[in-house]
């Protein structure tokens, strides 16, 4: 029985010998490649059985190309390369004998019977592979040991995230309820107020009631007057116009060029005044009094029939009447020392009409303000001033007697914790109505500037603990928000963290927004959308993968669709987690020994 099995075990050794003399096999397939009980080799996909003399001699006969490993007879079989030094590798067999040197296999073995004369390059390929594994490992391992630090951090900012948001939910509970109480105070003095309003508002209406038939005949009364002193000061300027323009400059009088002189200072300072004169002369003393007539009646329908409206013409037309009062004043005393000064033996015709017309206006004038003292007396204006003086100051002090402040926010509010903010809201006894409402009101506003901020500070912190995907065990929670950017020239790309990305022209320092986080694809690349709309485009988005390191940074941005931005980064996120203890590994270039063949 022994020496059966013996000689069982020399014919499968003699076997697999010769299955591994097979040129192009993988030698994990070598145990298929031995004869049957027949002498035959059955296909790999068990189609066919053939002599097993048929294996590689250059004529496909499987249908898998099993047979032929190491030819280029099946365009469907695999050559295996044994790389001696470096990776071994299959390729496919149309590639064998081709004559062209293909570095999948660095050892030449490809090309036996080819004029390639393909040298062997594995060594040299496998040492610089093995160098670029190890310093990967480096990489690798540092990004590793960066991805289980912010994991480690995750759990204690977790920790204090979840204890801070106990803590303001606790302080904005303070704050709704001092709010509620600042409230209430500010709306029950704010009613007290209004009521002062109210009262005052029916005094007010009384003082309107009594006094406008006095505010409407003193506004009249001033009308009339500014008729009578518009025309008066248009008089005087036709006059000293006619005597600019019309004079003989020959007798060369100096009265004459003093008022030429001083109308024309006049004229600069005012020159609106002469082409009004000007048009007023031109529609005739007819159609002037039906204009005068028509604003009359335009501004009783506009005025009297409202206090206030009645004030403010009555302060306008005091206004005006004392700036034409000034403006006679003047003219008449340019007339006045022409008048006077002129050289009567010159015969100048316009010199002495405007002499002759200085005089008709002094007797109109006379006639004009008899009739207008006339008018006041009969209507006892001197009364109706007074009493429209002493409602005015009536009516203005209760206006001023309380002046409630707008109910504005503080345009830099305030933030106190609830402590502060309950010691702000009893108002002293000794202040005065308008205090205690300033007081209410500054309270009131630094309470729902604390309960606003408090709120959006719980809502943001329950977003990021509940509602926000930080990454397979929290990793990006110690550095959500942190911005990385690559300048590429043009543009500066900026990528913060889980938050937002963004175009910045390095030309004018403008922003195009990229879109915000909305959530990782594709096994932990980042996915930024709904950004800036691209002209005659979609609107601007950004997707970000990431390679191992332990340096978050962006490699390269491009665009391969428009609008449409992929960026290549690096970051920890990106690695296998390792255990805590596991050392950074050993440099395998300076461990390295030359490999040796035990056989």
């Amino acid at each position: 029985m022994l020496a059966r099995c013996s000689v069982l075990a020399l014919l499968l050794s003699s076997a697999l010998a010769k299955s591994a003399a097979i040129r192009g096999l993988d030698p994990l397939l070598a145990s298929k490649y031995v004869p049957n009980a027949a002498g035959n080799f059955v296909c790999l996909d068990g189609s066919l059985e053939i002599p097993f003399s048929r294996v590689n001699d250059d004529y496909c006969d499987c249908p898998d190309g099993s047979d032929e490993p190491g030819t280029s007879a099946c365009n469907n079989g695999s050559f295996y390369c044994a790389n001696h030094g470096h990776i071994p590798s299959r390729i496919s067999s149309s590639k064998v004998n081709n004559g062209v040197c293909d570095i999948e296999c660095c050892d030449g073995s490809d090309e036996y019977d080819s004029l390639a004369n393909c040298p062997d390059v594995c060594a040299e390929l496998g040492q610089k592979s093995r160098e670029e594994a190890e310093r990967r490992a480096l990489v690798e391992g540092a990004g590793s040991r960066r991805k289980m630090e912010l994991i480690r951090q995750a759990r204690g900012l977790r920790k204090t995230k979840r204890d801070e948001l106990a803590r303001k939910e606790n302080l904005l509970a303070d704050a709704i309820e001092v709010f509620n109480r600042a409230e209430t105070l500010k709306n029950e003095l704010e009613e007290r107020d209004n009521e002062k309003a109210r009262a005052r508002e029916g005094r007010q209406s009384a003082l309107r009631d009594q006094h406008l038939p006095d505010l409407v005949a003193y506004r009249r009364f001033l009308s009339s007057e500014l008729h009578r002193l518009r025309a008066h000061r248009d008089s005087l300027v036709l006059l000293l116009r006619s005597v600019r323009n019309g004079h003989n400059p020959e007798y060369n009088d100096e009265a004459v060029s003093q008022m030429i002189a001083d109308y024309a200072l006049f004229t600069e300072a005012y020159p609106y005044i002469e082409s009004a004169a000007l048009e007023n002369a031109a529609e005739g003393s007819k159609a002037r009094a039906e204009r005068e007539a028509l604003m009359d009646k335009d501004n009783a329908e506009q005025d009297d029939q409202d206090f206030e409206k009645c004030r403010t013409a009555i302060d306008i037309f005091a206004s005006e009447r004392d700036t034409l009062a000034d403006d006679i004043e003047t003219l008449a005393a340019i007339l006045a020392k022409l008048r006077d000064g002129y050289n009567k033996n010159y015969h100048d015709l316009e010199v002495k009409a405007a002499v002759v017309g200085f005089a008709d206006y002094e007797s109109v004038r006379e006639k004009d303000l008899a009739a207008i003292a006339a008018q006041s007396q009969e209507i006892g204006i001197d009364g109706v001033r007074q009493r429209v003086a002493d409602a005015t100051a009536a009516f203005d002090a209760l206006l001023v007697s309380h002046v409630a402040p707008p109910i504005l926010p503080p345009t830099a509010p305030a933030i106190a914790p609830p402590q502060f903010m309950t010691e702000m809201l009893p108002v002293s006894d000794s202040a005065g109505a308008n205090q205690e409402l300033d007081d209410a009101r500054s309270a009131y506003w630094t309470a729902h500037n604390a309960k606003t901020t408090l709120t959006s500070e719980v809502s943001d912190l329950k977003k990021l603990l509940h509602d926000t995907d930080l990454g397979p065990d929290d990793v990006y929670l110690s550095v959500k928000g942190e911005c990385i950017s690559l300048d590429t020239g043009e543009y500066t790309y900026e990528v913060c963290l889980l938050d937002r990305a963004a175009q910045i022209s390095n030309k004018d320092n403008s922003r195009q927004d990229l879109g915000s986080f909305a959530g990782f694809v594709d096994g932990g690349a980042h996915k930024y959308e709904n950004g800036a709309k691209c002209w005659n485009g979609p609107e601007r988005s950004l997707r970000a993968s990431f390679v191992c390191s332990d340096t978050i940074s962006i490699l390269s941005i491009t665009e391969p669709e428009k609008c449409e931005y992929i960026a290549k980064m690096t970051g920890p996120f990106a690695c296998d987690s390792v255990a805590d203890d596991v050392p950074p590994p050993k440099s395998i270039i300076t461990e390295h020994r030359p490999e040796h063949d035990e056989l």
